[in-house]
């Protein structure tokens, strides 16, 4: 039987696609404002999930629209 393969290097760590994080807030649409403001807090300490789900709010957002 063959010994399992070993690997001394660290796996690589692909960066997030940037459309992950793009969503722009409405003008005037204080949900959005805070969202933005989460995901700028996420990015800055590190936590892409966050970030990316705050994203994610925003571009779903129906910004006072009606249904």
């Amino acid at each position: 039987m063959a010994d399992p393969t070993r690997y001394t290097t660290p796996p690589v760590e692909l960066p997030l696609d940037p459309w992950l994080l793009d969503g722009t807030p409405a003008n005037g649409c204080d949900v959005c404002m805070a969202l933005a403001r989460q995901r700028k807090a996420a990015l800055g300490k590190g936590d892409s999930r966050k970030a990316f789900e705050a994203a994610a709010e925003i571009r779903k957002h129906p910004h006072g629209r009606r249904k």
